[in-house]
């Protein structure tokens, strides 16, 4: 027969494991760099611009002035009192990754490989890049959250604006 105590105290250890990592994975998540003079205010009555940044294929899109400060990490997530920005972004569109596989030469006595295309390990490509950066303007409200969004061509030109973060 079963020991009912056992089985209760494994259950509320793997409970208590399954809610450390959780807790260990919400204190990795950085929190937005402050953009603010003074102590750090509650969200409630700042707004956030989220990075638009992306390591996948698409539009990536790095900040990299507000009102005139320069932005030494252009992936972060931001916190600023409400009221109007003034922004600099740079964009690059990035082409999807093509894992191509390793064409082996040699004999079968194992002569070493000769990698051909991209190795898994290998950024991918920028197929675009602003060539300067554009200004924009974004105004914000406490406690709303803004991604800033565009579109690139194939030319010079392109755009970016603020977009409302729907609220969660």
């Amino acid at each position: 027969m079963k020991n009912p105590r056992v089985s209760a105290w494994q259950a509320c250890g793997g409970l208590l494991t399954m809610i450390g990592l959780f807790c260990v994975g919400c204190a990795m998540i950085p929190e937005p760099m402050q953009m603010y003079e003074g102590a750090s205010l509650p969200k409630e009555q700042v707004g956030i611009v989220r990075s638009a940044c992306q390591t996948a294929s698409g539009l990536s899109i790095m900040i990299v002035k507000i009102d005139s400060k320069d932005i030494s990490d252009v992936c972060a997530d931001f916190a600023l009192l409400p009221g109007e920005h003034h922004m600099e972004v740079s964009g690059k569109r990035i082409a999807p990754r093509i894992d191509t596989p390793m064409i082996r030469s040699g004999s079968v006595l194992g002569a070493p490989p000769s990698p051909v295309g991209a190795s898994s390990g290998q950024e991918s490509s920028v197929i675009w890049a602003s060539q300067s950066p554009l200004p924009i303007t974004c105004t914000i409200q406490a406690g709303q959250e803004v991604i800033i969004v565009g579109n690139a061509g194939t030319g010079p030109e392109w755009e970016a604006r603020c977009q409302e973060r729907p609220r969660k």
